[in-house]
């Protein structure tokens, strides 16, 4: 009888502590539509991020994946065709994340993570 009692409380324990865990995991995000002050503070500390590079960000960025990926453009030569880098690097990835209440930017090469302001993003 108390070798029951001991594995329910263990069982009850250890499911309390899932659920905890739970709580405290990232999971990917995306932003509303209505979302120009998060976009703001986003392309902020991508600027940051990239030391100072202002980098052309899409105002629905974050809306439809909870990835931007940022790549070289390819340069047009005068007669109007792009010319594209021989050896291409791969693209900077930046994620956003939900985590409990907060929603957080994850630099995935780096796994730098920044805690935003806003809190509106949604669990995708």
């Amino acid at each position: 009888m108390i070798i029951k009692k001991l594995g329910l409380i263990g069982l009850s324990l250890s499911l309390l502590s899932a659920c905890s865990l739970q709580a405290h995991e990232s999971v990917p995000a995306i932003l509303p539509d209505n979302s120009s002050a998060a976009r703001a503070e986003i392309v902020a500390i991508v600027t940051s991020a990239l030391g100072g590079k202002k980098i052309p960000i899409a105002p629905n960025v974050f809306q439809e994946s909870s990835r931007l990926l940022l790549t070289a453009s390819p340069v047009t030569s005068p007669n109007g065709v792009k010319v594209y880098q021989k050896n291409l690097q791969p693209a900077l990835v930046f994620e956003l994340l939900k985590q409990g209440d907060t929603c957080l930017l994850k630099r995935v090469d780096t796994e730098e993570l920044w805690s935003l302001k806003t809190s509106s993003c949604i669990r995708r």
